[in-house]
């Protein structure tokens, strides 16, 4: 690295940094003062010779060296070790700079983004994080690729809102910004065939500027007691969209036993040939008004106001109201219902649901039922977990119970008791996935009191 690192004067180093215009404090330290272009390409090639751990779960997906200050043990190559004793130096002049105190802990690793990797929207309010760094190394990359580091803007409860700035992973560029309860931030999808390549971690404070909260998840659609409509008129409306077999009571009663035992079932060809052409004719017309629905840092997906839907679709939204159709997924599960909440989602390329940021029935009993009824683009394969899609796992775990992915005309039912997040896989850009689905969650009624729960839920009544 560069010996005049050590003499650079704080004057020399503030005339390095530039002050972006972000919604939030972020900074841009052009570093080559500090180390040349011929260093910074020896040091990728330096990172690259190490190992590398994929790393994959509800909110990110790419690899990740171990740390390089925390892992007495890791072997690091010398370019690393010279690396490191400039971001002590890099620290110190960043806490003068930004009028910080920090403690002695830094964190530091190489993270690596392959195509499809990304870093969903996130704040970085972890332990005693007091200010972010990602020191980047990708030679002349090109914003189209991806990989850009997107900025949100937020809310008066501190929710993100919406991108509004996209910064580029510029080669021998390093970019810092404070930890606070509103900085929120994502490393765009990698659409690129080349690895995306930096150094990111955090300086460490004791004195932290920021506090840990959480938003509070609102019902972000009513929730319906039964509609009750006449046994012959329920009969001719079943019959005219839902295959036969689902009416026989021994179908029924094989469902409920694998059920019981799973705590799930998908089964397939639930809506007749004809009503999967009406319905897949109105998702994709112009009647379908498309919403994004958010907060950005929890979820993002489009849905439709149910007030809103084209014909075909709002029949079956309403047929999911009945009583006959309660009784229908009673059969099939051996649980009883209070009331439903639905919402019809159209999903593809860049949308995701994180664990606890579903549908505002967190803590309740839930039975979840889901319709697949328009055609899943892109190939979507058994063997590859990332296109299992929906994920179901007991609370502070992060061990998944079970999974499905979205399948054309199937119904899958889950138990989703108080005790189970759940999420959706963030949605690849460069796999082309994209699928429609009615979601009706059925409050179970168990052990508490009816009286109690259901002015709280919102309640509609038809």
């Amino acid at each position: 690295m560069n010996n005049t690192v050590v003499n650079m004067t704080d004057s020399n180093f503030n005339g390095a940094v530039t002050k972006l215009n972000t919604p939030f404090d972020v900074f841009k330290l052009d570093c080559r003062g500090m180390i040349s272009n011929a260093e910074a390409f020896k040091l990728r090639e330096a990172l690259l010779t190490m190992t590398f751990k994929k790393k994959s779960c509800d909110l990110y997906s790419f690899s990740q060296s171990s740390d390089f200050i925390r892992s007495t043990r890791l072997k690091k190559p010398k370019e690393v070790e010279q690396f490191l004793i400039l971001l002590k130096f890099i620290k110190k002049k960043i806490a003068t700079y930004l009028d910080k105190n920090f403690n002695n802990t830094i964190s530091a690793s190489c993270s690596k983004y392959d195509r499809g990797d990304y870093l969903l929207c996130h704040d970085d309010r972890v332990d005693d994080r007091s200010v972010a760094f990602i020191y980047y190394l990708n030679y002349d990359w090109l914003p189209e690729w991806g990989g850009t580091l997107d900025v949100y803007s937020v809310d008066n409860t501190n929710s993100a809102t919406e991108i509004v700035g996209n910064i580029n992973p510029d080669f021998n560029s390093m970019i810092f910004f404070p930890v606070e309860n509103y900085t929120y931030h994502q490393v765009a999808e990698n659409v690129s065939t080349f690895a995306r390549i930096s150094i990111n971690g955090w300086f460490h404070s004791d004195e932290l500027s920021w506090k840990m909260s959480d938003q509070a998840v609102k019902f972000h659609s009513p929730i319906f007691t039964p509609h009750t409509v006449s046994a012959e008129r329920c009969k001719k409306m079943t019959k005219k969209c839902i295959e036969g077999i689902f009416e026989e009571p021994l179908f029924r009663e094989a469902i409920k036993e694998t059920f019981k035992k799973d705590g799930f079932i998908m089964c397939e060809g639930f809506f007749k040939a004809d009503m999967i052409d009406h319905l897949s004719n109105d998702v994709f017309s112009n009647a379908m008004k498309w919403k994004i629905r958010g907060p950005l840092n929890k979820r993002k997906y489009k849905y439709s106001d149910l007030n809103d839907l084209p014909p075909t679709i709002l029949f079956v939204v309403n047929l999911l109201k009945t009583t006959r159709m309660f009784k229908f997924f009673q059969d099939c599960t051996g649980l009883e219902f209070l009331a439903v909440n639905i919402e019809v989602q159209r999903w593809h390329g860049g949308h995701y649901m994180v664990s606890g940021g579903n549908d505002g029935l967190d803590g309740y009993n839930i039975l979840s039922v889901y319709l697949f009824f328009s055609q899943c683009f892109g190939k979507m394969s058994d063997a590859n977990k990332d296109d299992l899609h929906y994920v179901f796992e007991v609370k502070n775990t992060l061990t998944p119970k079970f999974a499905c992915k979205p399948q054309h005309n199937t119904i899958f039912m889950v138990n989703r008791d108080s005790n189970m997040d759940s999420y959706v896989k963030y949605c690849k850009i460069v796999d082309g996935h994209a699928w429609t689905v009615v979601i009706a969650n059925y409050v179970i009624r168990k052990d508490f009191d009816c009286k109690l729960l259901l002015p709280r839920l919102n309640l509609e009544k038809d």
